[in-house]
Protein backbone atom coordinates (compact mmCIF):
# COMPACT_ATOMS: atom_id res chain seq x y z
CA UNK A 1 0.00 0.00 0.00
CA UNK A 2 1.41 3.57 -1.02
CA UNK A 3 2.65 5.41 1.66
CA UNK A 4 -0.54 8.25 2.83
CA UNK A 5 -3.10 6.09 1.39
CA UNK A 6 -5.39 4.86 3.85
CA UNK A 7 -7.17 1.41 4.48
CA UNK A 8 -10.57 1.38 2.22
CA UNK A 9 -13.31 1.90 4.41
CA UNK A 10 -15.53 -0.88 5.37
CA UNK A 11 -18.15 -2.31 8.05
CA UNK A 12 -14.88 -4.01 10.33
CA UNK A 13 -12.87 -0.36 10.20
CA UNK A 14 -16.22 1.26 11.46
CA UNK A 15 -16.38 -1.39 14.35
CA UNK A 16 -13.04 -1.23 15.71
CA UNK A 17 -12.94 2.55 15.86
CA UNK A 18 -16.60 2.22 17.19
CA UNK A 19 -15.50 -0.50 19.83
CA UNK A 20 -11.98 1.62 20.26
CA UNK A 21 -14.03 4.77 21.50
CA UNK A 22 -16.92 2.78 23.46
CA UNK A 23 -14.03 1.00 25.81
CA UNK A 24 -12.30 4.29 26.34
CA UNK A 25 -15.15 6.71 26.69
CA UNK A 26 -18.51 4.58 26.25
CA UNK A 27 -21.01 3.79 24.48
CA UNK A 28 -23.09 7.44 25.20
CA UNK A 29 -19.74 9.20 23.21
CA UNK A 30 -20.35 6.98 19.98
CA UNK A 31 -21.70 9.24 17.49
CA UNK A 32 -20.92 8.90 13.65
CA UNK A 33 -19.21 12.47 13.84
CA UNK A 34 -16.70 10.82 16.37
CA UNK A 35 -16.58 7.81 14.33
CA UNK A 36 -15.52 9.81 11.29
CA UNK A 37 -12.93 11.77 13.35
CA UNK A 38 -11.41 8.29 14.61
CA UNK A 39 -10.99 6.88 10.76
CA UNK A 40 -9.98 10.58 9.33
CA UNK A 41 -13.36 10.48 6.84
CA UNK A 42 -16.50 12.29 6.36
CA UNK A 43 -19.10 10.99 8.72
CA UNK A 44 -21.69 10.16 5.79
CA UNK A 45 -19.54 8.06 4.37
CA UNK A 46 -20.30 5.63 7.32
CA UNK A 47 -23.63 5.64 6.02
CA UNK A 48 -22.56 3.48 2.74
CA UNK A 49 -21.66 0.84 5.32
CA UNK A 50 -24.45 1.19 7.65
CA UNK A 51 -27.74 2.37 7.41
CA UNK A 52 -28.35 4.51 10.31
CA UNK A 53 -26.56 4.83 13.88
CA UNK A 54 -29.07 1.84 15.05
CA UNK A 55 -27.64 -0.63 12.54
CA UNK A 56 -24.24 0.46 13.25
CA UNK A 57 -24.62 -0.28 17.01
CA UNK A 58 -26.41 -3.71 16.59
CA UNK A 59 -23.44 -4.66 14.58
CA UNK A 60 -21.30 -3.25 17.38
CA UNK A 61 -23.21 -5.29 20.25
CA UNK A 62 -23.23 -8.50 18.42
CA UNK A 63 -19.46 -7.85 17.62
CA UNK A 64 -18.88 -7.01 21.43
CA UNK A 65 -21.04 -9.74 22.87
CA UNK A 66 -19.86 -12.42 20.67
CA UNK A 67 -16.86 -13.27 22.07
CA UNK A 68 -16.48 -16.55 23.70
CA UNK A 69 -14.47 -17.10 27.69
CA UNK A 70 -11.05 -19.04 27.25
CA UNK A 71 -11.89 -22.35 28.43
CA UNK A 72 -9.26 -25.82 29.27
CA UNK A 73 -10.32 -28.11 26.60
CA UNK A 74 -10.16 -30.67 29.63
CA UNK A 75 -13.21 -29.20 30.74
CA UNK A 76 -16.24 -31.18 30.43
CA UNK A 77 -19.43 -30.52 29.62
CA UNK A 78 -20.87 -28.76 32.81
CA UNK A 79 -17.69 -26.88 33.91
CA UNK A 80 -17.36 -25.48 30.06
CA UNK A 81 -21.00 -24.71 30.46
CA UNK A 82 -21.02 -23.00 33.54
CA UNK A 83 -18.29 -20.88 32.73
CA UNK A 84 -19.66 -19.49 29.34
CA UNK A 85 -22.96 -18.53 31.14
CA UNK A 86 -21.16 -16.93 33.46
CA UNK A 87 -19.20 -14.59 30.90
CA UNK A 88 -22.68 -14.50 29.19
CA UNK A 89 -23.97 -12.71 32.28
CA UNK A 90 -21.02 -10.32 32.85
CA UNK A 91 -21.25 -9.16 29.12
CA UNK A 92 -24.24 -7.87 29.98
CA UNK A 93 -23.02 -6.22 33.09
CA UNK A 94 -20.00 -4.85 31.22
CA UNK A 95 -21.49 -2.96 27.89
CA UNK A 96 -24.99 -1.89 29.67
CA UNK A 97 -26.37 0.12 26.93
CA UNK A 98 -25.23 -2.07 24.15
CA UNK A 99 -26.93 -4.78 26.28
CA UNK A 100 -30.36 -3.32 26.41
CA UNK A 101 -30.41 -2.46 22.38
CA UNK A 102 -29.19 -6.36 21.98
CA UNK A 103 -31.96 -7.77 23.83
CA UNK A 104 -34.69 -6.56 22.02
CA UNK A 105 -33.47 -7.67 18.52
CA UNK A 106 -33.97 -11.18 16.94
CA UNK A 107 -31.75 -13.59 17.72
CA UNK A 108 -29.95 -13.87 14.24
CA UNK A 109 -26.75 -11.78 14.46
CA UNK A 110 -24.19 -13.58 13.55
CA UNK A 111 -22.35 -14.09 16.73
CA UNK A 112 -25.16 -14.38 18.03
CA UNK A 113 -25.67 -17.46 16.21
CA UNK A 114 -22.23 -18.63 16.84
CA UNK A 115 -23.26 -18.36 20.59
CA UNK A 116 -26.86 -20.51 20.28
CA UNK A 117 -24.07 -23.51 18.32
CA UNK A 118 -21.70 -23.42 21.00
CA UNK A 119 -24.22 -23.54 23.92
CA UNK A 120 -26.41 -25.96 21.97
CA UNK A 121 -23.52 -28.32 21.16
CA UNK A 122 -22.83 -28.31 25.11
CA UNK A 123 -26.21 -30.13 25.43
CA UNK A 124 -26.03 -32.24 23.15
CA UNK A 125 -22.93 -33.33 24.10
CA UNK A 126 -24.82 -34.21 27.64
CA UNK A 127 -27.34 -36.40 25.95
CA UNK A 128 -30.09 -34.31 25.64
CA UNK A 129 -32.31 -34.44 22.23
CA UNK A 130 -32.65 -31.66 19.38
CA UNK A 131 -35.91 -30.99 21.19
CA UNK A 132 -35.14 -31.03 24.94
CA UNK A 133 -32.21 -29.30 23.99
CA UNK A 134 -34.03 -26.31 22.24
CA UNK A 135 -36.15 -26.25 25.42
CA UNK A 136 -33.04 -25.85 27.67
CA UNK A 137 -31.52 -23.62 25.38
CA UNK A 138 -34.75 -21.14 25.81
CA UNK A 139 -34.55 -21.27 29.54
CA UNK A 140 -30.42 -20.62 29.81
CA UNK A 141 -31.03 -17.82 27.22
CA UNK A 142 -33.81 -16.59 29.81
CA UNK A 143 -31.27 -16.75 32.96
CA UNK A 144 -28.48 -15.16 31.51
CA UNK A 145 -30.35 -12.10 29.91
CA UNK A 146 -32.90 -12.01 32.81
CA UNK A 147 -30.23 -11.82 35.22
CA UNK A 148 -27.65 -10.00 33.36
CA UNK A 149 -30.18 -7.15 32.30
CA UNK A 150 -31.61 -7.29 35.51
CA UNK A 151 -28.40 -6.75 37.62
CA UNK A 152 -27.30 -4.30 34.79
CA UNK A 153 -30.68 -2.02 35.75
CA UNK A 154 -29.41 -2.21 39.56
CA UNK A 155 -26.01 -1.18 39.02
CA UNK A 156 -26.42 1.94 36.90
CA UNK A 157 -29.81 3.03 38.94
CA UNK A 158 -27.81 5.49 40.69
CA UNK A 159 -30.13 4.65 43.69
CA UNK A 160 -27.83 3.28 46.59
CA UNK A 161 -31.17 1.57 47.93
CA UNK A 162 -31.71 -0.94 45.69
CA UNK A 163 -28.48 -2.52 46.91
CA UNK A 164 -29.03 -1.79 50.68
CA UNK A 165 -29.60 -5.81 51.12
CA UNK A 166 -29.53 -5.09 54.73
CA UNK A 167 -31.99 -2.30 54.74
CA UNK A 168 -34.54 -4.63 52.38
CA UNK A 169 -34.07 -7.43 54.79
CA UNK A 170 -34.55 -5.31 57.86
CA UNK A 171 -38.18 -3.97 55.96
CA UNK A 172 -39.46 -7.43 55.63
CA UNK A 173 -38.46 -8.68 59.36
CA UNK A 174 -41.07 -5.98 59.99
CA UNK A 175 -43.84 -6.66 58.40
CA UNK A 176 -46.41 -7.97 60.85
CA UNK A 177 -45.80 -11.36 61.33
CA UNK A 178 -49.72 -12.74 61.22
CA UNK A 179 -49.98 -11.52 57.39
CA UNK A 180 -46.73 -12.29 56.43
CA UNK A 181 -45.16 -15.29 58.30
CA UNK A 182 -43.01 -16.81 55.67
CA UNK A 183 -41.48 -13.55 54.50
CA UNK A 184 -40.83 -12.66 57.69
CA UNK A 185 -38.92 -16.10 59.03
CA UNK A 186 -36.75 -15.98 55.79
CA UNK A 187 -35.73 -12.35 56.12
CA UNK A 188 -32.72 -13.09 57.41
CA UNK A 189 -31.74 -14.83 53.83
CA UNK A 190 -33.67 -12.94 51.60
CA UNK A 191 -31.90 -10.96 48.85
CA UNK A 192 -28.47 -12.84 48.69
CA UNK A 193 -25.43 -11.44 46.73
CA UNK A 194 -26.53 -11.39 42.78
CA UNK A 195 -23.26 -13.12 41.69
CA UNK A 196 -24.15 -15.96 44.05
CA UNK A 197 -28.02 -15.90 42.86
CA UNK A 198 -26.93 -16.35 39.59
CA UNK A 199 -24.38 -19.44 40.10
CA UNK A 200 -27.35 -21.06 42.31
CA UNK A 201 -29.05 -20.54 39.70
CA UNK A 202 -27.01 -21.95 37.17
CA UNK A 203 -26.16 -24.98 39.13
CA UNK A 204 -30.43 -25.55 39.18
CA UNK A 205 -29.97 -25.23 35.49
CA UNK A 206 -27.03 -27.73 35.17
CA UNK A 207 -28.62 -29.89 37.55
CA UNK A 208 -32.42 -30.16 35.11
CA UNK A 209 -29.87 -31.16 32.16
CA UNK A 210 -28.40 -34.09 33.62
CA UNK A 211 -31.85 -35.56 34.98
CA UNK A 212 -33.15 -35.22 31.58
CA UNK A 213 -30.42 -36.45 30.32
CA UNK A 214 -30.26 -39.35 32.91
CA UNK A 215 -34.29 -40.39 32.64
CA UNK A 216 -35.01 -39.21 28.84
CA UNK A 217 -37.25 -36.29 27.66
CA UNK A 218 -38.67 -33.79 29.67
CA UNK A 219 -41.54 -33.22 27.80
CA UNK A 220 -44.38 -34.23 29.93
CA UNK A 221 -48.13 -34.32 29.41
CA UNK A 222 -50.68 -32.85 31.38
CA UNK A 223 -51.95 -36.00 32.32
CA UNK A 224 -48.76 -36.48 33.46
CA UNK A 225 -48.23 -32.94 35.55
CA UNK A 226 -51.53 -33.76 37.33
Amino acid sequence: MEVGVRPRLDRERILDAAESIARSDGVGKLTMRRIGAELGVDPTAIYRHFRNKQEMLVGLADRMFGTLPPLDPSLGWRESLKAELRYGMQRYRSHPELAMLLAVQPDNTPNLQVIAETVLARLAERGLSPEDSARMFQIIENHVVGAGLYYTLIEHADDPRLDDREAMRRAYALLPADRFPHAVATAPHLFPDLDESFDFGTEIILDAIDRIAANGSGTTTTEERT
